[in-house]
């Protein structure tokens, strides 16, 4: 097989913790006020509506929107459903900010220093730049590059996406490994010519819309049941 030259991992649930990061701000909001909110309902509501944003922005029914853009959007249409938690415009831009705080899983930064001493490892995300900035920073880990989508022409699962990476990386596709917990992102990169690594996931995630699918073990270049199996099979 083609000699692999840099790995682009997917962020969003497949590197970062955001149902973590999001129930904490709920639930902080939530004690302030003195009201219950079911976190987890709430997360995963939050979550699966900003795919469902994500869709219409990549069929053209509503105008290009960067992630942040997407998730705030969510936030408001998720404020009937939720409506003891009485937020602001303000409170809503600050509730926002949780996806800025999501943390690594605690294998992460150990096998991405290892998997950085055999290739170039970038991000290949839907997230903006300054998530992926600013969660990093959280979680003290350095990328040799980060692409958002919000950047290119496309959003993932496009398969333009992908080869825009590629070609910001000056690789063939056939080189470059993209590597997630989420099968849809797998199949499409492998549609558009890149290797691929599946690791397990470490969350339940609601089923995506456009995103979701189930794991087939046999598709994959590389199948890890956590980060640290991943550099242990790529890196030796």
């Amino acid at each position: 097989m083609t000699q692999i030259q840099a790995l682009a991992f997917d962020v969003g649930g497949s590197v970062f913790d955001w149902k973590s990061a999001v129930r904490e701000e709920i639930e902080a909001r939530a004690q302030a006020q003195g009201v219950e909110i079911d976190s987890e309902a709430f997360a995963m509501d939050w979550r699966f509506r900003m795919f469902e944003i994500l869709g219409q922005a990549r069929r053209s029914e509503i105008p290009r929107l960067n992630a942040d853009e997407m998730h705030r959007r969510a936030l408001d249409d998720l404020a009937a459903k939720y409506s003891d938690l009485a937020l602001s415009p303000q409170e809503r831009d600050e509730v926002n900010q949780a996806w800025h705080r999501m943390k690594a899983w605690p294998d992460f930064p150990a096998a991405l220093i290892r998997l950085q001493e055999h290739y170039r490892v970038v991000v290949l995300t839907i997230l903006t730049f300054s998530i992926v900035v600013d969660c990093s920073k959280v979680s003290g880990i350095t990328w040799d590059g980060i692409i958002s989508c919000e950047f290119l022409s496309h959003y993932k699962p496009q398969p333009e996406a992908y080869q825009a990476g590629c070609r910001l990386l000056g690789l063939p596709t056939d080189q470059v490994m993209m590597v997630a917990v989420h099968p849809l992102d797998l199949k499409a990169a492998s549609a558009a010519g890149l290797r691929t690594a599946y690791v397990e996931p470490y969350l339940q995630e609601p089923a995506l819309p456009g995103f979701s699918a189930e794991p087939t073990p046999e598709a994959y270049d590389y199948y890890a049941k956590d980060f640290t199996d991943l550099a242990d099979q790529l890196c030796g």
